[in-house]
């Protein structure tokens, strides 16, 4: 078969997204779709790929970029509080505290008691102006549940943090918690422990005084509160008859030489943790005034340097210095004598000007500096200060050590020898008050006034050296980010919804227009046959393309071929070919199979009855002279008007269009046109305009025995052209078919 024969290029009929021939010419195009829904979504997302990607990005950043700032991050705050195992004393103690059970509960009541009311009380006094509390219906409420309180087991750290969206609020309740725990907390147990020693001091004394009371006074001579015995005093009176015999001094001495020796040992033994814990204070000491000293040394910073040329001092100093410089710049390039005495004052004054200006800056910078590390400096000053307060009472604490030693040694190296050498050495049997009462009640309330003495004398060191059991570590921590990933989540999300809300819309859009976008689209869509299905796109591309050129011809001698056996062969003579609405290919079908006809063989004429908007003059590469619009009008002659082409096919334009070649192109006027020129042709192929748009394509297709509808790949509107179908059939026109253009060469073999 040889096809129809193009005189011309053919004129775009839309502008449509070029395709590169494949290098197989039965390679896809596209994806071939049999209908079916799920088939469809993957075909309209796949030919608008291209628009969803750059829409879809564009609003997919814009949405990303409002949910980073809507869903801001977490940020944590914490402070460190750190519990001593047991209570900071210098001498041994038998406190059970110091057991690893009761640590781990008080460690837990430590903890437990920062979720308490009165510390929230404390707290919320000093955040009334914290945003985040602002907003909250109960504060209390809302502190329970997003502070955290946390402990390890071996660890004497209890961690107090907070997670929130405002990195600054956090740390200010961080802050004022931490601050409310230690007033409510640890300075009350710590005033109770004042509150303690007060009160044992008291009972100290009062046990002084029943000891005293028990004792003769040359055996309490040595107690709290009695004088020593003067010379020529009275002596003690002799116990009255009946009366057991006041206690031997020397008996009371050898009852507490055990005692006396145990704690000689337990100070001798203390001694060197007194000279350990000083050298670790003063290396403290050091290492803090060392810190101080690079403070004060270091240079300052670019912001204070910043900060510091903005001041006006400086600034009047620089502007000074500049003009110096400028009036010295000025005279010296005038001066015949650059190195007068003149100049070189001049200099100097320019020189010395710069350098005050340098000298004010340097001053300032440091100022600035200074006023910034004002909170760290004072720290560490408070630091070394604290620390000199307890390496003085730990001085102080080792001379009392000492001197208490240098007591108890003397008193050891005086106590008579014990009762029982005495004795020995006598030959005689024990008596006096070996097994007198009054010496068990004698050593029992010397007993209890001891035990008196070390806790008070513990509780003392305690509590004059400011030592708490729970100490703060760190106030509140800078916040930090700890928790990105909702923000990073709703982020990718808001970022895959510009993606989806275009690819929706898209969807949105192609299931409203229900464009034809495959074969099996189009038969889904109407009852009406396709009988002719041309690859490519009917534009210039396919034209200058050898390949696609060649497909084309075959798809149209096969639509001839079936047009010719289905339909000619039966008698029908005048084929009209339209479409449902303009610009879907009927000019470029009807133009190739009215070529094919004529090239078969088979007398044909082609007739331009798209009026308004004629085209297939530039097809046929002829002018638009006179034609259809001439004739109805009964202005020119029927034989001048048609025109014979190379290929030997006759052609009749459109002619000039004209408001009575409207109204000429309907009734009988227009059914004698036709039949005059069925007369000497063995084919009329008529290319009316598009069926559903104006009158007269009515009247002409339903005067012509086999109507074609044209279908545009991604032009043709699935309900337009059911709807021209279904109005094709209502006017009983014995034979119709479909046309699809711009199929796949794969959809072209059916």
């Amino acid at each position: 078969m040889t096809g129809p024969t193009f005189t011309a290029a053919p004129p775009a009929v839309r502008p449509v997204p070029a395709r590169s021939a494949p290098p197989n010419r039965a390679a896809l195009a596209r994806p071939d779709v049999e209908g079916g829904g799920g088939n469809r979504v993957l075909t309209y997302l796949r030919l608008h790929w291209l628009t969803i990607l750059f829409l879809g990005a564009l609003i997919g950043s814009g949405l990303a970029y409002a949910a980073w700032q809507l869903v801001p991050p977490e940020y944590e705050s914490y402070a460190l509080f750190q519990v001593s195992s047991a209570p900071s004393l210098v001498t041994a103690s038998g406190d059970p505290s110091r057991g690893r059970t009761e640590f781990n509960t008080y460690l837990k009541t430590t903890a437990s008691l920062f979720k308490t009311e009165m510390v929230y009380t404390r707290a919320l006094a000093d955040l009334r102006e914290n945003a985040t509390l602002a907003a909250q219906k109960d504060p209390v409420k809302f502190l329970d549940q997003k502070l955290t309180v946390d402990t390890k087991d071996g660890l004497e750290i209890v961690r107090l943090g907070m997670k929130g969206t405002n990195a600054a609020d956090v740390r200010a309740i961080v802050k004022a918690m931490t601050n409310s725990y230690y007033e409510q907390v640890v300075l009350a147990e710590y005033n109770l422990k004042v509150a303690r020693r007060n009160a044992l001091q008291i009972q100290q004394t009062e046990w002084a005084g029943r000891l005293k009371s028990k004792m003769g006074p040359g055996v309490a001579a040595g107690l709290p509160g009695e004088l020593p015995a003067t010379p020529g005093a009275a002596a003690p009176k002799p116990p009255a008859d009946g009366q057991p015999p006041a206690p031997d001094a020397d008996f009371i001495k050898r009852m507490r030489l055990p005692e006396l020796l145990r704690e000689e040992m337990k100070l001798r033994a203390e001694l060197p943790s007194y000279d350990a814990e000083a050298e670790r204070l003063k290396a403290g000491i050091a290492a803090t005034k060392d810190a101080l000293q690079r403070l004060l040394d270091e240079p300052a910073s670019a912001d204070a340097v910043d900060a510091a040329k903005k001041d006006e001092a400086y600034l009047r100093a620089k502007t000074a210095a500049e003009m110096r410089d400028a009036e010295y710049r000025a005279r010296a390039s005038r001066a015949l004598e650059p190195n007068s005495a003149t100049m070189t004052a001049l200099k100097t004054a320019a020189d010395a000007a710069r350098e005050e200006a340098n000298a004010i800056l340097a001053a300032k910078a440091k100022t600035f500096e200074a006023e910034k590390r004002r909170p760290l400096f004072a720290q560490l000053s408070k630091e070394v200060t604290l620390a000199q307060a307890v390496l003085n009472q730990l001085a102080r604490r080792k001379e009392s050590a000492t001197q208490t030693l240098a007591r108890l040694a003397k008193e050891v190296r005086e106590t008579p020898p014990p009762l029982a050498t005495a004795v020995a050495a006598s030959g005689e049997k024990p008596k006096g008050p070996l097994a007198d009462p009054t010496v068990t009640d004698i050593l029992a309330t010397d007993k209890m006034y001891e035990q008196l003495t070390a806790h008070l004398i513990a509780l003392d060191m305690e509590v004059s050296g400011g030592q708490k059991r729970v100490m703060i570590k760190q106030e509140a921590s800078t916040p930090q980010v700890v928790d990105a990933k909702k923000q990073w989540m709703a982020t990718g999300v808001a970022g895959l919804m510009g993606f989806a809300l275009v690819a929706g819309c898209v969807l949105l859009a192609e299931t409203r227009a229900r464009k034809v976008s495959s074969l099996g689209e189009l038969k889904g869509t109407t009852p009406t046959p396709v009988v002719g299905v041309v690859p490519w796109m009917p534009d210039g591309a396919t034209a200058r393309d050898p390949l696609k050129r060649a497909d084309v011809n075959e798809a149209i001698d096969k639509l001839r071929a079936y047009v010719v056996q289905s339909w000619l062969s039966r008698g029908a003579s005048t084929v009209t070919v339209t479409s449902a609405l303009g610009d879907e290919g009927k000019a470029f079908t009807a133009f190739g199979l009215a070529s094919s006809l004529a090239q078969a063989g088979y007398k044909t004429l082609l007739v331009d009855f798209d009026l308004r908007n004629p085209g297939l003059h530039s097809f046929a590469g002829v002018p638009n002279a006179s034609g259809v619009c001439e004739l109805l009008r009964g202005e020119a002659d029927f034989r001048k008007t048609i025109q014979i082409l190379p290929n030997g096919l006759h052609f009749l334009a459109a002619g000039k269009w004209s408001d009575d070649a409207r109204q000429a192109a309907v009734g009988g006027r227009l059914e004698a046109l036709l039949n005059r020129l069925k007369e000497p042709f063995d084919c009329v192929v008529l290319h009316g305009h598009a069926l559903l748009t104006v009158a007269e394509s009515v009247e002409v297709a339903r005067r012509s025995e086999v109507v074609l509808l044209c279908a545009l790949y991604r032009d043709t509107r699935g309900p337009m052209l059911k709807r021209a179908t279904d109005r094709v059939a209502s006017m009983e026109i014995p034979f119709a078919g479909v046309v699809y253009l711009g199929a796949t060469p794969n959809e072209a073999l059916c």
